[in-house]
C-alpha cells in the first residue's frame, strides 16, 4: 500500500512514471521517497538535502546490524546494507531478541519481501494510479502505525521507555525549531545518540 501511494503522489507531483520505478529499484526508503516527492515544488537543492541527510540514521542502524549478524563475507553485508529500511531493521533487532538462530538469512528474507513488494506497488500507482486517492488509503495514520508496531515489541525497559519519551520530545522539537528538509533527519539522528547513550 505504501508503494502505491508513493507511486501515485510521485506521478501527481510530476516524475514520469517510468522514473518513479527507477526511484523505488535503487534508492529503496520509504522516507527518503516521500520526502523527494513533497519537496519536489521546492528545486534541486532541498531535495538534495533531504534526501541525503535522510541516510544520516542509517548509520547507527548499520553499526548495529552489523553487531546483530556478526562475521559475514563482504557480499552479505553489502547485500544486507542495501536494503536497510526502518521496517526490516526493526523486525531483525526483535528477531534478535526472540532467537532466531540465523539473522542475515532473516532479514535477507524480509528485505525480499518489502523489496519486491515496495517496487511492485510504485508500478501499480504510477501507471494506474490515476484513479485511487491517496488520502482514502489513510497513509498518514498508516505510518504512525506501522512505527508503533515496530517499536512496541522493543520497549521493554525504563531505559527504552525513557528513550521513546526522549526521542518524541526530540520530534516535536524537530517540528517545530528544524526546516522542513531536516526534521526527520534531526529527530532521527538525535534520538539514536539518545539511546546510544543512555545505559541500563
Amino acid at each position: 500500500m505504501f508503494g502505491i501511494a508513493f507511486g501515485v503522489l510521485a506521478v501527481q507531483a510530476g516524475l514520469a512514471a517510468w522514473l518513479t520505478v527507477v526511484a523505488s529499484v535503487v534508492i529503496v526508503s520509504g522516507a527518503a521517497q516521500f520526502a523527494l516527492v513533497g519537496l519536489l515544488a521546492a528545486g534541486p537543492g532541498p531535495v538534495l538535502v533531504a534526501t541525503t541527510g535522510l541516510a544520516l540514521r542509517h548509520l547507527p542502524m548499520s553499526a548495529k546490524l552489523a553487531s546483530l549478524v556478526g562475521d559475514r563475507s563482504l557480499r552479505t553485508r553489502v547485500g544486507l546494507a542495501w536494503v536497510l529500511t526502518d521496517e526490516t531493521f526493526g523486525l531483525t533487532l526483535r528477531a534478535s531478541q526472540t532467537g532466531v538462530p540465523d539473522l542475515a538469512a532473516y532479514k535477507a528474507a524480509a528485505d525480499l519481501m518489502l523489496y519486491s513488494a515496495w517496487v511492485s506497488g510504485t508500478a501499480v500507482g504510477a501507471f494506474v494510479g490515476k484513479a485511487i486517492d491517496p488520502a482514502a488509503l489513510g497513509i498518514d495514520v498508516l505510518f504512525a502505525l506501522l512505527f508503533l508496531g515496530l517499536a512496541a515489541p522493543l520497549i521493554r525497559t525504563r531505559r527504552d521507555w525513557l528513550v521513546v519519551g526522549l526521542a518524541v520530545v526530540c520530534a516535536v522539537l524537530a517540528t517545530l525549531v528544524l526546516p522542513e528538509a531536516w526534521q526527520i533527519t534531526g529527530a532521527a539522528t538525535v534520538a539514536a545518540c539518545i539511546g546510544t547513550a543512555i545505559r541500563e
